[in-house]
Order: structure tokens, then C-alpha cells, then sequence
């Protein structure tokens, strides 16, 4: 299915033969999981080139129309192979995840081959979750709910951040997750204004802090991605004020979310109301992402992002206010668009939590 509906695309835009060099991208259109892979579509079949070590297991999963090439050296000298048997003139690269050094390699294997820019077709078609997806991506919200949970009950001034975010991730793999989506963000006191604050081994949890967490696990193949601010014991005025801007903020931009809004429209929502209540300058990052099989994935919900939304995509809401030496306070849902709207996946409390 997911592969008809791309060889559609790439047949209505000329642009067979066709390379993908994405891991994830072939992931999603095959299944395959191993860590070396290319996939190199043509007008009359497709062929998947893997080495040795995953021979046996690609055969096994790949569909039957499917040709697998056993690397011979090098990925780009097995291609080259393949596109003289074939005869081909010409070879579209998927280009987002592809380096100078490897252009440069491709170009200089492939000659006289013509190399061209072939964007990134599997991204755009991953932006639309099917029903499964979806549904795997709520049971990887409701293991970010339930960590989150778990960890108001346990945290307390004299924790190390340290120590919490290694109580982040036990949790996930315990409850069956192989990893977290990202590395877990734990910032206190004057760190919680740091948007991606690097979680210290040594700096401990003291009262009065702002607390920021930013948690997610990649479950089955599919992402979460949470973040809610705490206090402990006691809360500042200022942030106090400015934790209810944030959650206005957010509320307000979650209401907006609907299939047809640009990403530049959604995030002026809340852009604007931080700005009209005088910390525009203190939200520096874009308001959201999409989320699936990567934890940050097209569309990037950002000022000027000319990107729809569409049904059954699935993105974050996360705006945020920083003021450096004091704290910072985000907040962050899961959301999918629906046909007249929006679903928030994710259940967590927004409400101010003093812990």
C-alpha cells in the first residue's frame, strides 16, 4: 500500500529510477529494522541492496515483486551495477539525509550517470498516519503519561537531575520500550531557561525550582515527546505569572489546530498571545513538530511555515517562555488532527504542580 502510493508519485513526476538511503524511510515502506540498507526503485521493479548479515532476515520480510541484490563491495558500487545492467541515464537521490562526501562518492561512482536532487516523497506521505500508527503512537503517549506520573511521586529537593532522568528511562524499558525517544531533559532552578538544557550528573533538585521535563520513548517504532514544568515545594511570582501565559498560550494554539491551517498561521496563535503579553523575545523556538517514526519529523510548526496540516497527522504543541537566571516553564502535548479538529494524545495535567 504504502509503496504503490509512492511509486504513483514518483511515476507522476518522472523521477524513476529512484534511490532511498533513509533507514527510517525504508523502515516504513518495507519493515526492515537492521542498521544497513538502500532502495533503489524503478519503473518495472524495485530492488533492495543489504549485506550479508541481513540476507536471510530482508528475504524474509521484503514483499515477493521485491528483487534483493547482496552488497558486493560498496553500496554505491552494487548501485552502479544495477543502473548499467539497467541502462540507466539518469538516478534521482532521496537528498535529506544525504552528505557532501556521499554526493561526491555517488557522483564520481555513478558517471556518466546523471545524479539528481529527488527531494524527500517519503517524508511528505509519512506526515499522514494510517489507523495503526496511530494507535501506536497513542500507547507510546500513554507510557509518557504514566512515567510522568511515576515521576511526581518520587521526585524531592536533594534529587540529582541525574538521577531522575535514569528513573525515566528504567521506567520506559521496563514497561517495553527498547529506548527513550531522545535524551531525557531534566533542568532545575536557572537551567529550566535553557530550551534543551543538557541534564547535569551532578547539579541536585532544590526547593523552590522551577523543574522542566522533557520525556518520550520510542514504543513498537513510534514516538511520544512530553514536557511539563513543576515546582518544588513553592513557586516564584513571576513564574507563577508566566506559567499561566504559557498554558494560555498552548490551550489557545491546541483550539487553532484543524486540517487546512498553514504551521505559520498555528504558531502566530500562540506566538501572538506571549507577544502581546510582553515576553515575545523570550519564546525563541518554533511551537511544534510532527511526530512518528522520529521524534521531530516534518511539519516543522514554525513562524513563516507555509507547510498544511492534514488529517491524521500527528504534531507536538510546546510553546514556551525563558528568562536566563531565573527559569523557564514549557508545555507540551501530543496532538492529532482529526476531521474537524483536533484529539490532545496526550492526558497529562496542565494544571500548576507544586511537588
Amino acid at each position: 500500500m504504502k509503496l504503490d502510493i509512492l511509486r504513483k508519485r514518483i511515476e507522476r513526476e518522472d523521477k524513476f529510477p529512484f534511490l532511498l538511503l533513509d533507514l527510517v524511510n525504508i523502515r516504513y515502506l518495507t519493515g526492515f529494522k537492521g542498521s544497513s540498507a538502500f532502495l533503489l526503485m524503478d519503473a518495472e521493479r524495485d530492488y533492495f541492496i543489504s549485506d550479508s548479515r541481513y540476507e536471510e532476515y530482508a528475504r524474509s520480510i521484503i514483499p515477493p515483486e521485491m528483487e534483493f541484490v547482496l552488497m558486493r563491495g560498496t553500496a554505491v558500487k552494487t548501485i552502479s551495477r544495477i543502473m548499467k545492467r539497467r541502462r540507466r541515464a539518469r538516478l534521482f537521490m532521496e537528498d535529506h539525509s544525504t552528505t557532501l562526501s556521499q554526493y561526491s562518492a555517488y557522483k564520481k561512482a555513478l558517471y556518466p550517470v546523471e545524479l539528481i536532487e529527488g527531494g524527500s516523497p517519503v517524508n511528505e506521505l509519512r506526515m499522514e498516519k494510517e489507523p495503526g500508527e496511530i494507535e501506536t503512537i497513542r500507547e507510546a503517549v500513554t507510557l509518557a503519561d504514566r512515567c510522568f506520573k511515576h515521576i511526581l511521586s518520587i521526585v524531592k529537593a536533594g534529587m540529582l537531575e541525574w538521577d531522575l532522568s535514569v528513573e525515566i528511562e528504567y521506567f520506559y524499558r521496563k514497561n517495553g520500550c527498547r529506548k527513550t525517544a531522545f535524551d531525557s531533559i531534566v533542568a532545575s532552578g536557572a537551567g529550566s531557561s535553557m530550551p534543551h538544557y543538557i541534564t547535569s550528573m551532578t547539579k541536585k533538585i532544590e526547593n523552590g525550582d522551577a523543574l522542566l521535563i522533557d520525556m518520550g520513548c520510542e514504543y513498537e517504532g513510534y514516538n511520544s515527546d512530553l514536557t511539563r514544568t513543576v515546582f518544588i515545594n513553592s513557586v516564584d511570582e513571576d513564574l507563577n505569572k508566566i506559567y499561566g501565559i504559557v498554558k494560555e498560550a498552548q490551550e489557545l494554539a491546541i483550539e487553532a489546530v484543524r486540517p487546512g491551517i498553514s504551521c505559520g498561521a498555528l504558531d502566530s496563535v500562540a506566538r501572538g498571545l506571549i507577544a502581546a503579553a510582553g515576553y515575545g523575545d523570550a519564546f525563541g523556538h518554533s511551537l511544534g513538530h510532527g511526530v512518528g517514526m522520529e521524534v521531530h519529523e516534518i511539519p516543522a510548526i514554525k513562524s513563516g511555515g507555509r507547510t498544511k496540516l492534514r488529517k491524521n497527522t500527528v504534531i507536538t504543541v510546546e510553546p514556551g517562555i525563558y528568562i536566563p537566571g531565573k527559569g523557564g516553564v514549557r508545555i507540551e502535548d501530543v496532538v492529532l488532527v482529526t476531521d474537524g479538529g483536533s484529539e490532545i494524545l496526550t492526558k497529562s495535567s496542565k494544571d500548576i504542580h507544586i511537588v
